[in-house]
């Protein structure tokens, strides 16, 4: 079986939605070094009608981004994370299916949530993941945009 490969990249507040800094192939430790200098609290509540600060990470052979972003003010701010994955949704009254990207936000105050669920991203442990993020507050649910 082929090993998985994760990339990642970095939107700071205000850009615009398409723009990133992509940055290559990553590792959990290379994700634990980005995200602990992050300047998260520097950035947060700065997206002036643009993108909030982020990293995504991308599981290219699930097609399944993970990523971690923030909201609300620099005193007092709280993680989001994000999973985008494929899905099937109902269309036409439940007619029909159509195979769609669909997001999932969760929210949490606390930065080792972040940190392990990246940890079993990077284990491609998607059982233990969801499991997980289930148990945080959700934050926004919707299909996800291009």
């Amino acid at each position: 079986m082929a090993k998985t490969q994760f990339t990642y990249d970095i939107q700071h507040a205000g850009y615009e939605f398409e723009q990133y800094d992509l940055k290559g192939k990553a590792s959990y430790d290379l994700f634990l070094t980005e995200f602990d200098n992050f300047p998260w609290q520097d950035e947060v509540g700065k997206s002036n009608g643009g993108s909030e600060a982020t990293i995504s990470v991308k599981n290219k052979s699930a097609n399944v981004d993970l990523f971690v972003s923030v909201v609300g003010k620099p005193q007092k701010f709280a993680y989001l994370i994000g999973i985008v994955e494929p899905t099937v949704k109902k269309v036409f009254f439940g007619l029909g299916k159509k195979k769609i990207h669909w997001v999932k936000i969760y929210l949490t105050e606390e930065a080792k949530d972040v940190r392990e669920m990246f940890r079993l991203f990077f284990k491609n442990d998607d059982l233990n993941l969801k499991a997980k993020l289930n148990k945080l507050p959700l934050f926004l649910e919707q299909k996800a945009r291009k």
